[in-house]
């Protein structure tokens, strides 16, 4: 008899729970849909379009390729290097990229790790070569002129790699040495205002001015001959430009997130100002179709609508990719895509992961980039915002379910990215970054190449694409995902050291902006602050131990003759990896900033960095992306951090377990324990299976436990929504593509359901006044301990497989 009554009581359950969804289903269907339509010809259409008209009026050379023309014919890009090996030329860097070196058309990175047999032959065979041709050159070589770039596309080499090169090309051209030395001069670039990236020296345009000296017949001018310095520059590990570069991020980073954080909360709390009354001009126009009221919503209608507008998303997103053949702006005539690269390309981009298991530049039309990814990379970041807001007002609140209205929080935060993301992409038009419709350029090589095939390849293929405006959200919303297959490492994404430094500034921008739009909406500054500061400590940490793991080099390469000091005249470090016109400390703190948030994007390939260096931004992920985070993303997990740190703290000192008034009950440390050990649980599960099963060990370019770090690095970034990835992984499989997607999903959307439920049980509490029983949580010592908790129970749940990976690999490099 109870067990019918209870089968009743469960049926009569499930009947009212399907009632309810289907109520609510039928009132939030309409502003799903519509809104997100709106907002797609708004971010998708409207706004790439803008740009794309703008950088063609104001920024014509850099929007189309920075193209360099002679006698009419298109030669290069002042952007994109070109294969040389004459030795009447200066050669360039190392290309890794497929078919042939400097394959434009497909960019790529060699991907070796450290440790890698085949790294050390390559170095060889470029040493063999270089002495072959210049035997009396006795002079250390530069260590960019052996290795290869993060892009294969590397305009560029190092002042000291070309005067390397100076005299078997006077040689060669029989020209006077101080003739040679003059074009060296006259090609060399400065560091930009003096201070930002390496000297560098355009190979491609030196090489055009060595045949236009020599077709003249002039004695041209005459130069001091300078030689390759042997003394390193850098002072604990930075060289005075690495620490004007820091100090100059910190203080733009500082003064622009205070008024971000004064932007959001303004917005979000209706202050008056000029940015609230705009876009309170705008918002009734965009809500008047959907019908869109003032109702708040409760956090299961609030988790509800989140759910049903990211998967209109994830549907219309895997729709684009799949029918791209037949859609308009494809210049490219790019074809169909597999259905499991194109689920995990939906269900990346959704959830602000931004994983990308293609190449972009070869396989997603100028239309999919656009209407399908830009979009997302809107939408998804605004999603992370709207949830910190319902948490916020979680903490503020008191006894109410009213968590706000989610279509009104994801259009608000839509229209706070926009108009910084197209001043943004306007200013990287400006640097290089390429913003154009039309097809790829074509360009007469000047000195021909053979492909693999045996073929003989005269003209350089480049593509371009509107790429401005994608690169901009894709930092902006910490998204992270490429228009090119190297992502913020391709010229055309990255093109110069003030790019890189926006980029990074950018990145963490809104992340930062979000700590003190925090401390202004709980009206604390305090509590900002502190979360702040123990953001930056553990930051701050890490970048050190980077900096210091790849400004030391690769130590197999000191083995071999070769220069890795940093000096005026080379960048000096481990230099695989990575671009001449960054160098090492530019390069590495885009590398800890892009982890430490949930953007992915890159500028040089983690995966050829040493070992301690390649684990930085392993266990930075690892930290559950809490350390600045991603948009909204990032700081609702570091209060969930917090509010353990508050519960375990007041367990142990007798104090009151409570957080802005907020007691912190069994309830609110189960959900807060569960948004924990959810990634972390994901992570070791995805890796476990991936080693066991064959699909998953084939995937590995690297062998032992560097091979070990690629999955665990894979499914440390899907889990947490990063989206970077040791590139050597071969994830562009059925096996890869379907368990990551499922990764990413269980990163995400469970995790911001169990912050809303959270934000909903704090809601409904009353606020209690401080009391002597009270625990401050914005003194030095509670940052302490939260920095403790995060450590603890964030990176140490993976030190097992650390141990496994990284640990491993960097002891066997020490032991020879």
């Amino acid at each position: 008899m109870n067990v019918g009554l209870k089968g009743n009581a469960l049926v009569a359950g499930i009947t009212d729970f399907t009632r309810s969804t289907f109520r609510v289903l039928r009132r939030q269907a309409r502003p799903a849909i519509v809104l997100f339509l709106i907002l797609m010809i708004i971010t998708g259409i409207a706004y790439p379009l803008l740009v794309t008209g703008v950088a063609q009026v104001v920024f014509p050379h850099q929007a189309n390729g920075s193209q360099i023309v002679q006698n009419g014919t298109v030669v290069g890009s002042e952007l994109i290097g070109q294969p040389f090996s004459d030795p009447k030329y200066f050669w360039g860097r190392p290309s890794a990229t497929p078919s042939f070196e400097y394959n434009a058309a497909s960019s790529s990175g060699s991907n070796y790790g450290n440790n890698n047999s085949r790294l050390i032959d390559v170095v060889q065979a470029r040493i063999d070569a270089l002495h072959a041709l210049d035997p009396n050159n006795t002079w250390p070589i530069p260590s960019d002129l052996v290795t290869a770039s993060g892009s294969g596309l590397d305009p560029h080499i190092s002042v000291a790699s070309a005067e390397y090169q100076l005299p078997r090309v006077a040689r060669e051209r029989n020209m006077s040495e101080g003739i040679v030395q003059a074009l060296i001069d006259q090609n060399t670039e400065d560091r930009q205002f003096g201070m930002l990236g390496e000297r560098t020296v355009n190979v491609l345009e030196l090489n055009l001015a060595l045949d236009e000296q020599q077709a003249r017949g002039d004695a041209g001018e005459s130069a001091s001959l300078r030689f390759v310095p042997t003394t390193d520059e850098r002072v604990i590990g930075l060289t005075t430009t690495d620490w004007l570069f820091l100090a100059l991020l910190a203080a733009m980073l500082l003064i622009s997130g205070l008024f971000v954080g004064g932007l959001i909360a303004a917005v979000y709390d209706k202050k008056p100002g000029r940015a609230t009354k705009a876009i309170g001009r705008i918002e009734p126009y965009l809500y008047r179709w959907p019908k869109i009221g003032d109702e708040g919503m409760s956090w299961k209608v609030y988790a509800f609508c989140i759910l049903l507008f990211n998967l209109i998303g994830l549907l219309f997103l895997m729709a684009i990719i799949l029918l791209q053949p037949f859609l308009p702006f494809n210049p490219e005539g790019m074809g169909p895509v597999s259905v499991d690269t194109a689920f995990n390309t939906a269900v990346s981009f959704v959830t602000n992961t931004n994983w990308q298991s293609y190449a972009g530049e070869t396989t997603m039309s100028y239309f999919t980039q656009m209407v399908g990814l830009t979009v997302q990379n809107f939408l998804s970041a605004a999603t992370g915002l709207a949830v910190l807001m319902a948490l916020i007002r979680g903490v503020r609140q008191r006894k109410t379910k009213d968590l706000g209205n989610f279509w009104k929080d994801i259009t608000r935060a839509t229209l706070i990215l926009l108009p910084i993301s197209f001043v943004l992409a306007l200013i990287l038009v400006s640097q290089g970054c390429v913003q154009t419709l039309d097809g790829s350029v074509s360009a007469q090589m000047l000195q021909p190449v053979t492909d693999s095939g045996g073929d003989l390849v005269t003209v350089q293929t480049i593509p371009v694409g509107p790429v401005a405006s994608q690169e901009a959200i894709k930092l902006l919303g910490t998204n992270g995902g490429g228009f090119f297959n190297t992502n913020s490492a391709h010229p055309f994404e990255n093109p110069t050291p003030l790019s890189n430094l926006l980029e990074i500034f950018a990145l963490l921008l809104i992340p930062i902006g979000a700590v003190f739009a925090f401390g202004e909406m709980v009206k604390d500054r305090r509590q900002g602050v502190a979360l702040l500061v123990a953001m930056l400590v553990i930051f701050t940490a890490f970048l050190g131990l980077l900096i210091w793991a790849e400004g030391g080099g690769n130590p197999a390469l000191d083995q071999l003759g070769v220069s890795q000091i940093g000096n005026g005249l080379q960048p000096g470090g481990n230099m695989e990896g990575k671009e001449v016109r960054f160098g090492v400390v530019p390069s590495v703190t885009f590398a800890a900033a892009t982890t430490a948030t949930s953007c992915g994007a890159v500028n040089s390939m983690h995966d050829s960095y040493t070992a301690l260096g390649g684990m930085v931004p392993l266990v930075l992920m690892q930290f559950g992306e809490v350390v600045f985070g991603g948009v909204g993303s990032g700081l609702y997990g570091m209060l969930v951090f917090v509010l353990i740190a508050v519960f375990i703290a007041g367990l142990m000192i007798g104090r009151m377990p409570d957080y802005l008034g907020k007691k912190i009950g069994p309830y609110e440390m189960k959900l807060c324990t569960i948004i924990i050990l959810l990634p972390i649980a994901v992570v070791l599960v995805g890796t476990v299976i991936a080693v066991m099963l064959p699909e998953g060990r084939a995937g590995p370019l690297n062998s032992g436990p560097h091979g070990f770090t690629e999955i665990l690095y894979a499914f440390t970034s899907a889990s947490n929504n990063n989206g970077s990835a040791f590139a050597g992984l071969t994830a562009s499989t059925p096996f890869y593509n379907y368990i990551l997607a499922i990764a990413m999903l269980l990163g995400r959307f469970p995790i911001m359901v169990l912050t809303l439920a959270l934000a909903g049980a704090l809601s409904a509490k009353n606020i209690v006044p401080p009391s002597a029983g009270s625990l401050p949580t914005h003194t030095p010592l509670f940052i302490t301990w939260s920095i403790g908790v995060v450590v603890m129970l964030g990176a140490l749940s993976y030190f097992l497989t650390l141990a496994l990976g990284p640990i491993v690999e960097f002891l066997m490099m020490g032991g020879g």
